[in-house]
């Protein structure tokens, strides 16, 4: 009986005492859940700061990627990190972008570049050709006449050219070659559309005409014993220049013409005329 008293007492006793073991581990693990805690506290204050920055990152440092944790101490090895590696290229993939659009401001710029191309400007140089005729009275020449102009532009709305040409003329009772060269000045007045432009010209010229009578009658512009008279002439009016593409243009034109010879000044014909031009520039 005495026995088993001291094996109860020995029993109650290691109880009580494995009792206030785990009452002080307790304690210890509160303590150091405690101290982590502070400390995280801590880091998670000291967090701000790096973050601010790696919102305005200084040149040559890595941006942050986009939803990336505040706290510090990340390991480059784990897969946050990366993560704001591969956010950073997309930066260069607006910035390639971006040459897309000089690209169609160019295109842009072309189209107005060739727009602007067209039509009277400064320094232009093109070889002519004009095609026309002139009104005559009954039983009088009828000329028709070819012309050949090389032609420049001295300022946005002037012109000169030098002109060389023939023609030829027939009535009941004769026939008439002439050949000529002359000046041409043209004065652009103003648009009448995109491309088509109102002109005044004028123009002198020297010809020498042959003439053939056609029957019994003799020349009545020969003046001469071979059939070969001389003159000069003068003529202004105006028309309109379309310029199709802007190296090319055509025109049409009426002019009114006087001839200068010995006798004076004689009102001649009307003289419609159709002209092409190709520049240079």
């Amino acid at each position: 009986m005495r026995i088993c008293i001291v094996a109860l007492l020995a029993l109650v006793t290691g109880c009580a005492g494995q009792s206030k073991t785990a009452q002080q581990r307790l304690a210890e693990v509160k303590a150091y859940r405690r101290a982590q805690e502070i400390a995280q506290q801590e880091k998670q204050k000291a967090a701000p700061p790096p973050a601010s920055a790696s919102a305005a990152p200084a040149p040559g440092a890595a941006p942050a990627g986009q939803g990336a944790p505040p706290t510090l101490g990340v390991p480059a090895g784990q897969p946050g990190a990366p993560a704001a590696t591969t956010a950073q290229p997309g930066a260069p993939a607006a910035a390639t972008a971006q040459p897309g659009a000089p690209a169609a401001r160019s295109a842009g710029a072309d189209g107005a570049d060739d727009q602007a191309s067209r039509g009277p400007r400064a320094g232009r140089v093109g070889l002519g050709v004009t095609l026309g005729g002139a009104t005559a009275a009954a039983g009088q020449l009828l000329p028709m006449s070819s012309t050949l102009a090389l032609r420049g532009f001295v300022s946005d709305s002037v012109s000169l050219a030098g002109v060389a040409g023939m023609g030829i003329g027939a009535s009941d009772s004769e026939t008439a070659v002439s050949f000529g060269a002359g000046a041409e000045v043209v004065v652009f007045l103003g648009d009448l559309g995109e491309d088509v432009h109102l002109f005044f010209a004028g123009e002198a010229a020297h010809y020498l005409r042959s003439v053939t009578a056609s029957g019994d009658r003799e020349p009545i512009d020969a003046g001469a014993d071979d059939g070969a008279v001389s003159f000069s002439s003068v003529a202004a009016g105006g028309g309109l220049e379309y310029w199709v593409a802007p190296r090319l243009s055509v025109n049409a034109r009426l002019m009114v013409g006087a001839v200068i010879r010995e006798g004076g000044a004689f009102f001649e014909t009307f003289r419609p005329g159709l002209g092409v031009t190709l520049f240079a520039n």
